[in-house]
């Protein structure tokens, strides 16, 4: 068995990952910026629409994958990287460590270590080597990243020619040039290490050149790099202690690994590096006339074969239980809310009440408008009049969708949107203060404690939404948008407006209510409130996934404090960015009149009320019974959030 012969399928795997991790990171990086534009997939993107980390980032993610192209034997591991360049600088082998060779992309990949200039290692040096790394691997010691190094690469040696003539230079023509060609060609060493030496002063007085001759190399100048090396010798000096048993464990694992004479077979070095340490817990030397049946025991319990294992030898991976959740929280539900809120709005504004009034004063005939746009709106309504939603229904959907009082009382409401709704936008308002703060006076980890804070807030609430956005919410939710848009349409008319006096639709609202309908409301208020909630329920309904995972960044404090120009066509009804959300937050905030002592307190966490991912019927005889009991009759006390401490007007 040659040991120099072993192919290492982990290794191969480890590449793959690292290629893979980098193309999509550049595909995501893409896609963001594509977004900024309001380009599609594939669509071109222009710089001005990255950050400038971003750009950074990104350009150097494109070289590192174009020369991985160019150059297939170039790596991009940054934990094999930091290795090979630790072995090689500290002169730990007999010449310098190299790249892999072999394939990645193989369906059963597997590569063998080599030596920068193509050579196989020696056997223990490729013991030593493979089992260095699998150590590093196991521990998961974190590598420092990869930098690309654009100096130019060091020229082969001289030729017998270039040499004599810089060694009869060096001797001022003391010596025959051609003699000592004649010499060189005849494979005499001195005379050409000398002129190599020669040559070599002289070129590196001059140039700095890439000693190592890899276009990729670890980051020395990186915090992880010290911390990388301790780490790596630490591996290093548990290698020399294994010896020589580690080098007939690798023969046997070959050997296991379909290995020949002829072939070396396929090793993972963490499996190598965790039998090495399960043969040393139990005392195995070399020596051991049973060393075969210890190495496959120790094999069996890092691969979990059999029965018979351990329970403290078992480490714990549990699943993420995120990836298992089904649809648990349906995003269409979540918008469909847009418009529910946008009618209640209009409901507190009494835009609906105008309408019915505006079409009473038509069928009386104390309207002067003529034939027209308007009077053909006005009479499709009155004929459509029994198919519409009326206010006692829209009321109703108000009380279950929103907890706002006023609807059937039997019916269910949601109880728990006030608060859910208003600690939601209380949280996102008190994060992106509390960003600035800690640039100024503390360190960033408050502020990745209150995204967290943030995150929860916004996945109760989300969660509230989908669970009460089921049934025939959906469909009244829709019905309401066509409302509301013909009922601006009409108000919105030339002849309406006329008829009135009014600029726009808003004087027409206001004047109705006054004279008619016992006052009127702050128009501009409701409407920016109507505006927000849409915007904010957009947003949630948009980054669902983004909300419902425990890690990763939730808003883009690049794009809150830059925020790129809205492409045309694109509103922040249907499409908000994150800077759309903040500024949605804040108005809301501002347009109840809520308070920074109020915003603190509700952005504080707290237990999530009990909600399922769907609703769940409930048996007739308990409903009955929860009837009976005072105070359980199905009505509810909660608020919406724009009477959180003001007036309704």
């Amino acid at each position: 068995m040659t040991l120099s012969n072993i192919r290492y399928r982990d290794l191969a795997h480890l590449e793959f990952t690292e290629r893979t991790r980098l193309q999509e990171r550049l595909n995501q990086l893409d896609r963001s910026a594509r977004s900024r534009a309001g380009a599609g997939v594939g669509g071109a993107t222009d710089a001005v629409y990255y950050s400038v980390e971003e750009k950074a980032e990104r350009d150097r993610i494109a070289r590192t994958l174009a020369i991985i192209t160019v150059t297939p034997k170039e790596w991009a591991s940054p934990l094999y990287l930091a290795a090979r360049d630790l072995f090689t600088e500290r002169n730990l082998l007999i010449g310098h460590l190299g790249n892999p060779d072999g394939s990645v992309l193989d369906e059963s990949p597997g590569v063998t270590l080599r030596m920068a200039s193509g050579d196989r290692l020696n056997g223990p040096s490729a013991v030593g080597c493979a089992l260095t790394i699998g150590l590093l691997i196991s521990d998961a010691v974190e590598p420092p990243p990869i930098v690309i190094d654009d100096r130019p690469r060091r020229p082969e040696a001289p030729t017998a020619a270039e040499a004599a003539a810089a060694l009869k230079a060096r001797t001022q023509g003391q010596i025959d040039a051609a003699a000592v060609e004649a010499d060189i060609i005849a494979n005499q060493t001195p005379a050409e290490q000398e002129a190599a030496a020669v040559l070599a002063a002289k070129l590196e007085a001059e140039t700095k050149f890439d000693n190592d001759r890899f276009a990729l190399n670890a980051d020395k100048d990186d915090p992880q790099w010290p911390l990388f090396a301790r780490a790596f010798f630490k591996a290093l000096g548990e290698t020399e202690s294994y010896k020589p048993l580690s080098a007939r464990v690798l023969g046997i694992l070959a050997q296991e690994g379909g290995g020949t004479s002829a072939s070396g077979g396929i090793v993972d070095v963490v499996e190598f590096a965790k039998v090495m340490r399960q043969l040393a817990a139990r005392g195995v030397t070399e020596h051991d006339p049973q060393l075969g049946r210890r190495i496959s025991e120790a094999l069996d319990k890092v691969q979990n074969v059999g029965v018979g294992d351990v329970t403290s030898e078992i480490g714990i991976d549990l699943p993420d239980l995120d990836t298992v959740s089904d649809a648990e929280v349906v995003s269409d539900n979540i918008r469909l809310m847009g418009p529910v809120i946008c009618a209640a709005m209009l409901d507190e504004l009494k835009a609906f009440q105008v309408v019915d009034k505006i079409l009473e004063s038509a069928q009386n005939g104390t309207l002067p408008i003529g034939k027209g746009a308007a009077g053909q709106m006005l009479y499709r309504r009155w004929k459509e009049s029994p198919n519409r939603i009326s206010e006692g229904e829209r009321a109703d959907l108000y009380a279950m969708t929103m907890g706002q009082p006023g609807g059937n009382p039997a019916i269910q409401g949601n109880t728990d949107f006030n608060d859910l709704w208003l600690r939601f936008v209380s949280s996102v308002s008190n994060f992106v203060r509390q960003q600035d703060v800690d640039k100024l006076l503390r360190a960033a980890i408050p502020s990745a404690t209150g995204a967290q804070q943030m995150r929860k807030a916004a996945r109760d609430l989300a969660t509230n939404l989908s669970l009460h956005g089921y049934g025939m919410t959906y469909y009244a939710a829709l019905e309401l948008q066509g409302e509301v848009k013909s009922m601006i349409q009409l108000l919105s008319d030339p002849e309406i407006r006329g008829a009135y006096g009014a600029r726009d639709m808003w004087q027409v609202i206001d004047q109705v209510a006054t004279t008619d309908l016992g006052g009127a409301r702050t128009s501009s208020r409701y409407r920016t409130l109507a505006t927000c909630g849409a915007i904010i329920t957009a947003w949630l309904a948009n980054n669902i996934e983004k909300i419902m995972r425990p890690m990763g960044v939730l808003l883009d404090m690049m794009d809150v404090r830059s925020p790129m120009p809205r492409t045309a066509g694109s509103k922040a009804t249907s499409n908000p960015t994150d800077y759309d959300l903040v500024n949605a937050c804040e108005l809301w905030l501002a347009d109840t009149a809520t308070t920074d002592s109020r915003v603190d307190e509700m952005s504080q966490p707290r237990m999530s009320p009990v909600m399922t991912s769907k609703p769940v019927q409930m048996p007739a005889f308990a409903r009955e019974f929860m009837d009976e009991i005072p105070g359980m009759t199905g009505g509810f006390s909660g608020a919406m959030g724009v009477r959180n401490g003001a007036s309704r007007h």
